[in-house]
C-alpha cells in the first residue's frame, strides 16, 4: 500500500523558516524584475507592430507571468537543485529553436570563444597540442611575441609564471597565456638539443587571426590563395598576397574557399571587390522591415588586373564565400568549381545584453547580384536535415531541377535558392579516412607527431631537402608502417597489426604529411597536401574555360 503524504504542509523549524523567507523574498524580486522586462518588452512588441492588437498583448503578457511562476517553482520545489541561470539561457534557445537554422543565442563565455574565430585575441602568437603531457608548441605566428623571441613548433612549455605546466588540460592553457595586450607572461620552455630549459617573458599583443593560410604558385604564372574565414583582416591580407603574386608574374589564379564557413559581410564585400571593378552591385539584403534592405557595391580603388579566375567551392562553403562565388559568376568573372555551396544566406545581427550574452537573430536574407536568393530552404525539415542535406552529393544535384533560374549578366543560366552550384561539378576520387585511422589522429598521444620527430631524429638529411621535391618525390622507408604500428602498439596492445595494413595508404601519407609540417610547416603540409588534391589538379585543367569566359564577360564592356 502506497502511504499518502499528509496533506498539510510540516511546520519548518526556525532556521529553515528562514531560509525559506530569504527565498521567497528573492524570488518575488525576481519575479517583479522579470515582470518589468516583460512590460516593457510587451510594449515595445505592440508598439513595433501594426496588427498586435490589446488581446494579444495581454496574452503574451499572462504567458510571460506563468513562464515567471514555473521557474520559481522549479526553483522551490524540484527534486534536484537547479541552476535557473542555465534554465533561463535554456529557455531561450528553445523559443527560438523554431525560427530558422542560423538564429543563436550565446551566452557571454560563447560569445567570447565565438568572437575569437574572427576577432583575434590577445596572447603570445602561437597555436598548440598537449603531447605526452606537455604544451607543444605546433605553429608560431610570424611577427608574433613567440617569434620575435625565437621559440618554434616543437617547443615544449613545461612552466608558466613559475607553476608546473606539465598535464594540465588543453582548455586551461588559453587562459593562462591570455591576457591584455602589453601584460607579461612567463614561460619555461625546453627544446631538444638543449643542456636545460630556458626562461622567456614574453609580451603579449593583439594577436589578428589568420585568414589567409596559403599564397603560392603551383606553377609559373599559376597562382593560389586559400582563405580559411573571413575575419577583420581579409581585405588587407588578400590585397598583400595578390600584390606579391603579381610582382612575381601571376597570370591565372585559383581562390580556394573550400571549407570557409563564413564570416565578416564587409570583408566578402573587400574580396569580391578585389575581382569585380567598381560601381558593380556585389550583393544585397532584404527583410521584413525596410531598414534591411541594403545593397553593396565595388568600389573604384579595390579591383585588380583581370586575369583568368578559377573560384573551388564545395558543401562547406557557406555564407561570405557564397557571397563572393555568387558575385564572381553572376559578373561571369571567374569560373566556380567544385561542389554546391552549403545555401547559408541569412543575415544574422548582433544583439547584445547586459550579462554580456548575444543574440545572432537573423534580420534579412541575401540575394546576389542577378537577384539570386542563397538560402537553402528549411522549411519543414528537422535541424539535422537541414545539415545532412547540405552534403548529400546526389540530392543537391537533383535538386537542382527544382530551383528558379536566372541568367549571368552574359546571358548563363544560373540557379538561386539553393546555395551557389558551380559550372564545373568536381568531387574528391579520395575515400575519407576510415574511423581508425581518424581515432589514430586525435588519440591523445598524437602518435603522428611523436613518431615523426622520431622519424626525423633518424633521418636528418630529410631537413636539407627541397619542399617540392619532398612533396612529389619522397617515399617513405617500406618498413616504417611497421615501425609505426609497433609505436602504437606498445601504448595500445589492443590493437590490431592488420588494422595498419588495412589503411596503409592513409597512414604513409598522414606520416608523411607530419613529417613535413615539423620542417616547413603550413607549407610543407600544403605540398604533400596537394599531392593528393584531386579537385584542385583537376581545376587547373578548366583555365582554357575561365579565359573564355572573361571574353563574354560585361566587366570587359565598361568603360
Amino acid at each position: 500500500m502506497i502511504r499518502r503524504p499528509p496533506r498539510s504542509t510540516p511546520k519548518p523549524s526556525s532556521a529553515a523558516s528562514d531560509v525559506y523567507k530569504r527565498q521567497r523574498k528573492t524570488m518575488k524580486k525576481r519575479s517583479k524584475i522579470i515582470v518589468a522586462c516583460a512590460l516593457i518588452f510587451v510594449f515595445f512588441w505592440a508598439e513595433g507592430s501594426s496588427n498586435y492588437g490589446i488581446s494579444q498583448t495581454k496574452n503574451l503578457y499572462q504567458k510571460i507571468q506563468v513562464f515567471n511562476a514555473v521557474l520559481n517553482t522549479i526553483e522551490s520545489v524540484y527534486v534536484e537543485e537547479v541552476n535557473p541561470t542555465s534554465l533561463i539561457d535554456d529557455a531561450i534557445r528553445g523559443m527560438i529553436k523554431n525560427l530558422d537554422p542560423h538564429t543563436t543565442y550565446l551566452t557571454a563565455e560563447e560569445f567570447k570563444n565565438w568572437s575569437k574565430t574572427y576577432q583575434g585575441y590577445s596572447g603570445i602568437g602561437i597555436s598548440f597540442d598537449i603531447i605526452k603531457n606537455k604544451i607543444t608548441i605546433m605553429s608560431v605566428m610570424e611577427g608574433g611575441p613567440s617569434h620575435k623571441l625565437g621559440l618554434l613548433p616543437g617547443d615544449r612549455i613545461i612552466e608558466i609564471n613559475g607553476e608546473s605546466a606539465i598535464g594540465i588540460k588543453r582548455n586551461d592553457v588559453p587562459k593562462k597565456l591570455m591576457g591584455p595586450p602589453g601584460t607579461t607572461v612567463r614561460v619555461t620552455v625546453e627544446r631538444q638539443g638543449w643542456d636545460k630549459p630556458k626562461e622567456f617573458t614574453i609580451v603579449r599583443q593583439k594577436i589578428e587571426v589568420e585568414s589567409i593560410p596559403q599564397a603560392t604558385f603551383l606553377r609559373p604564372g599559376l597562382g593560389y590563395i586559400r582563405i580559411a574565414r573571413f575575419s577583420r583582416t581579409t581585405g588587407q591580407e588578400l590585397e598583400t598576397a595578390l600584390t606579391n603574386l603579381e610582382a612575381q608574374g601571376l597570370e591565372k589564379l585559383i581562390l580556394d574557399l573550400r571549407g570557409n564557413s563564413g564570416g565578416y559581410l564587409q570583408m566578402a564585400v573587400e574580396v569580391a571587390n578585389k575581382f569585380i571593378p567598381g560601381g558593380k552591385m556585389i550583393v544585397y539584403t532584404k527583410g521584413r522591415i525596410p531598414a534591411a534592405y541594403r545593397e553593396y557595391f565595388a568600389s573604384p580603388q579595390g579591383v585588380h588586373p583581370m586575369f583568368p579566375l578559377i573560384v573551388l567551392v564545395d558543401h562547406t562553403s557557406a555564407s561570405a564565400s557564397e557571397i563572393v562565388a555568387g558575385a564572381i559568376q553572376d559578373w561571369d568573372r571567374g569560373l566556380i568549381v567544385g561542389q554546391t555551396t552549403f545555401g547559408k544566406g541569412l543575415v544574422q545581427t548582433q544583439y547584445p545584453f547586459s550579462d554580456g550574452s548575444v543574440l545572432l537573430i537573423t534580420t534579412a536574407k541575401y540575394y546576389t547580384p542577378s537577384g539570386r536568393l542563397i538560402q537553402r530552404d528549411f522549411s519543414h525539415k528537422s535541424w539535422e536535415d537541414y545539415y545532412r542535406e547540405a552534403y548529400n552529393d546526389s540530392l543537391r544535384q537533383q535538386q537542382l531541377a527544382k530551383l528558379p533560374k536566372f541568367k549571368t549578366f552574359a546571358g548563363r543560366t544560373v540557379y538561386g535558392g539553393g546555395g551557389i552550384a558551380p559550372d564545373i561539378w568536381l568531387t574528391s576520387n579520395e575515400k575519407p579516412p576510415s574511423k581508425f585511422t581518424i581515432d589514430l589522429i586525435y588519440d591523445e598521444q598524437r602518435f603522428f607527431y611523436t613518431f615523426a620527430e622520431e622519424f626525423l631524429k633518424n633521418n636528418p638529411q630529410i631537413r636539407q631537402m627541397d619542399v617540392i621535391d619532398f612533396a612529389q618525390n619522397y617515399q617513405l622507408p617500406p618498413e616504417t608502417l611497421d615501425n609505426f604500428a609497433e609505436y602504437v602498439m606498445k601504448i595500445k596492445p589492443e590493437i590490431s597489426k592488420e588494422k595498419f595494413q588495412q589503411n596503409a595508404k592513409d597512414i604513409r601519407f598522414l606520416l608523411k604529411r607530419q613529417i613535413a609540417y615539423i620542417v616547413w610547416g603550413k607549407d610543407g603540409q600544403f605540398q604533400v597536401n596537394l599531392t593528393r588534391d584531386s579537385v584542385l589538379q583537376k581545376a587547373m585543367d578548366y583555365f582554357p574555360e575561365a579565359a573564355k569566359l572573361l571574353t563574354i564577360s560585361t566587366l570587359n564592356k565598361r568603360k
